[in-house]
């Protein structure tokens, strides 16, 4: 094996797996860390990421309080379940769809509550991004944060297509007679156009730029009115209810209860919105929680009734999918409501927009701050302190894929993404309690195999023995068994919240998010695939960048690295000089033959893994390295 490529292969295992540690330079008031910098880690845990988040010219600015994080969170799912997803859901489910919407929100609050703790601990933009880099490390981080971030594009795309048709019928009402073809014009089978859309997006993304301050009260009042709107449809529609629609509540059998379950879930990322926002609330560790926690619950509550009045109004055959609840009052005779939700749906779609895109300028923000993106991406307005770049990147791509691809070709490979995320913020929380403990974490994983597993041969139950379903269940309920007897009582900074019924919660939230996953349409897990794939080679292009990093194998690999690296390649006295592959070299500064100066131009650092120590404090013995990086 050339120099080149055994360097490259050791540069890639050392780096897709080291974690980001904090060395907490203060506690807010309520004890959640939210001013740190990055440190190398010990042992096992691997090498550190050099770098800084959250601090100095790339901070936010912390003015959100709890009720501004609660209405995020019901701003960023009240508008695609309720006006977009609940038709395509119906009309797969039926009246039954009642249930998936419940099955989803009882899955959520288990995801909800780790959530929950972890944006307490760590009161930083990112969400699951975030916690999986700072438990698994680089590229597990990488592989979540891009995946959740397709389905955030796309879902900013299928909302921004419904919102243009709901504003073409609402124009309608008002007897301007705008050409539906804006909303909605079909060039092909493959190719669905909006003009409309990609408008909608590019308002947006100006309001997102101004500042946190102005999208707040935006989405304050847009909210409101879309949560007054949902309950008139409630209270109005009960009255056309024809209760002989739900005679056959489970039309198409109990696997399309799971398959819509399935579908559905994306409805409530409203609080995956919340923990992105985790370094922009005023009091984290107290807000975050509550905003994370009541937006859901309301979601769930408002969810349910409105999808049990829209099946009872209508058969579930004859829902539209682009617009089911202006459509459904329109055949109930309720004029009145008709255009109540073309008002209410194009209003209350926007703050879906502008909390998710503005969620995804946060997840941006978080990965280019560990040199995972380019650096532009985490770049910060002067004043305003909102990550302009990463927010005008956010709307392009949006309003590129709104233009040409038509809702329910997007809404099949929506949730995967999301689903992968929950399900490693769960297996995160277990790594953070146990103290990142690899046996347990060896049993978590032994128990999503089987978990996964089971899932699978249950959707192939017509080709597979009826009895392996069930012989892959009790092995993961089983796994409980060791895993309980495990310690997961590692203690968190004062006064952060913590989920209770540990490891319990967790593992049911990870199980319910694998069972879900395994009845998306084929063509989710397609596109997990394809992504998971570009991840692995936009790593490994990193780690051919990083390989002059590594400790060569061979002399001659080292004089090669050394010369690469403009350092010597030994000491006054002819002895070599190791590098280790965390970079940190330990010798004396003096050693490498570099002056005061020098030193202070690379910066050194003690073996420790603290970064930024200064020259004054070397002496001989003690360990110090180049930060070459």
């Amino acid at each position: 094996m050339s120099s080149d490529a055994a360097l490259w292969w050791k540069s890639f295992t050392t780096y897709a797996f080291r974690v980001k540690t904090f060395e907490a330079e203060g506690q807010n008031q309520r004890g959640s860390i939210d001013a740190h910098r990055t440190t190398g880690s010990e042992g096992k845990r691997g090498s550190g990421i050099v770098g800084l988040s959250g601090r100095g010219e790339n901070e936010l600015r912390r003015t959100l309080s709890a009720l501004d994080l609660t209405l995020m969170g019901v701003g960023g799912s009240i508008g695609a379940g309720i006006f977009v997803l609940t038709g395509v859901a119906a009309r797969q489910a039926g009246p039954g769809v009642v249930i998936s919407f419940a099955l989803a929100a009882a899955a959520c609050v288990l995801n909800a509550l780790c959530y929950a703790e972890m944006a307490s601990r760590f009161a930083l933009s990112g969400s699951a991004y975030l916690y999986t880099i700072l438990a698994f490390g680089e590229l597990p981080a990488l592989t979540v944060g891009l995946n959740l971030l397709v389905d955030y594009h796309v879902g900013a795309a299928t909302i921004s297509r419904s919102m243009a048709v709901y504003f073409v019928k609402m124009v309608d009402g008002w007897g301007l007679n705008l050409p539906r073809a804006l909303g909605n014009y079909e060039l092909n089978e493959a190719i669905n156009i909006s003009m409309l859309s990609p408008i909608f997006l590019l308002l947006f993304t100006l309001i997102l730029i101004r500042g946190v301050q102005e999208s707040k009260w935006t989405n304050l009042v847009l909210t409101s009115l879309k949560i007054f709107i949902v309950l008139l449809v409630v209270f109005g529609g009960a009255a056309k209810v024809d209760t002989e629609n739900w005679n056959d509540f489970v039309p198409e059998g109990a696997s399309s209860i799971f398959s819509a379950t399935s579908a559905v879930f994306f409805s409530y990322i409203g609080f995956d919105v919340v923990a992105n926002a985790a370094e922009e609330a005023s009091k984290p560790s107290r807000d975050v929680p509550i905003g994370v926690v009541l937006s859901l619950v309301i979601c769930a509550v408002l969810y349910c009734l409105v999808s049990l009045i829209l099946t009872g109004i209508v058969p579930y055959e004859d829902i539209s999918k682009s617009a089911p609840l202006s459509d459904a009052l329109s055949k109930a005779g309720v004029q009145w409501g008709q255009q109540a939700i073309n008002i209410g749906a194009t209003i209350g779609l926007g703050t879906t927009l502008l909390t998710g895109m503005y969620a995804q300028s946060r997840l941006y923000l978080s990965i280019a701050r560990d040199g995972l993106l380019p650096e532009i991406l985490q770049r910060v307005s002067g004043s305003l302190r909102v990550p302009v770049y990463a927010q005008i990147w956010c709307g392009i791509l949006a309003a590129i894929l709104a233009t040409f691809f038509d809702v329910e070709a997007l809404a099949r490979i929506l949730s995967i993404g999301i689903m992968l995320a929950y399900s490693v913020v769960c297996w995160s929380m277990l790594s953070f309690r146990s103290n990142h403990n690899r046996r347990t974490l060896g049993l978590v994983g032994i128990y999503a195999a089987l978990v996964l597993g089971m899932s699978v041969s249950l959707s192939l139950s017509s080709l597979l023995p009826w009895y392996l379903p069930v012989l892959l269940a009790t092995a993961a309920l089983l796994t409980w068994i060791p895993i309980f007897r495990e310690r997961f009582d590692s203690a968190s900074p004062r006064g952060t919240y913590r989920c209770p019924l540990v490891p319990g919660i967790p593992l049911l939230g990870l199980g319910a998010n694998i069972f879900m996953a395994t009845q998306l349409h084929w063509a989710a897990w397609l596109r997990l695939g394809v992504v998971c794939l570009v991840v692995f080679a936009l790593y490994l292009w990193r780690a051919w960048g990083l390989r002059n990093t590594m400790e060569p194998q061979e002399d001659g690999d080292r004089a090669h690295m050394y010369e690469r690296l403009n350092l010597p390649v030994a000491d006054a006295e002819g002895k070599a000089i190791p590098v280790t592959p965390s970079i940190m070299i330990s010798h004396d500064p003096r050693q490498l033959g570099l002056d005061k100066d020098s030193v202070e131009t690379y910066g050194v650092a003690r073996s420790e893994g603290s970064i930024g120590g200064s020259p004054e404090v070397a002496r001989p013995g003690s360990g110090y390295g180049v930060n070459v990086l």
